[in-house]
């Protein structure tokens, strides 16, 4: 085959490769940045809940109702947090196909979070340790957490 020949095919087999190595690369990019923001969102979320800031908890509950049981847990506490912390941060690889247009609060991409949670009861001498598995949910304002998926307990805030 002639040079000319070959490079020829190179040209073209390089410029028909580049568009999907492009489109998959921005998928990759896309899914870094999204994880990065729920782990964000996730230690954000966590440390209003250590120091019993409801306002930036309830930054992250899209529901009324969960933001008003964060408020009443907090306002009369009985346990404390003494440690937190992030094990694992999970997005879905596809974002939700697109019947989201047009709809700023429908689900774009889900994500699981796995918080490593230290607490102990105020009047107690327990030391609880425990593994919290919380889904979140991005919609166009953000991550949140999926309260009907992840429910919030009766008696502590995650």
């Amino acid at each position: 085959m002639p040079r000319a020949a070959v490079l020829a095919f190179a040209t073209v087999f390089a410029s028909s490769a580049l568009p999907a190595c492009s489109a998959a690369h921005k998928l990759e990019v896309r899914e870094s940045r999204d994880k990065a923001a729920l782990a964000e969102a996730t230690g954000e979320y966590w440390k209003g809940v250590r120091w019993g800031d409801v306002t930036l908890q309830s930054k992250y509950l899209s529901r009324a109702e969960d933001q008003l049981a964060v408020a009443k847990i907090a306002a009369s506490p009985v346990m404390r947090i003494s440690d937190v912390r992030t094990l694992q941060v999970a997005v879905d690889p596809a974002l939700l196909s697109p019947p989201y247009k047009g709809d700023p609060s429908a689900t774009r991409r889900e994500g699981v979070v796995l918080v490593h949670v230290e607490w102990y009861e105020i009047a107690g001498t327990r030391v609880v340790t425990e593994a919290v598995e919380q889904r979140w949910r991005m919609d166009a304002s953000g991550w949140a957490i999926d309260t009907t998926r992840s429910p919030l307990d009766a008696d502590r805030p995650w």
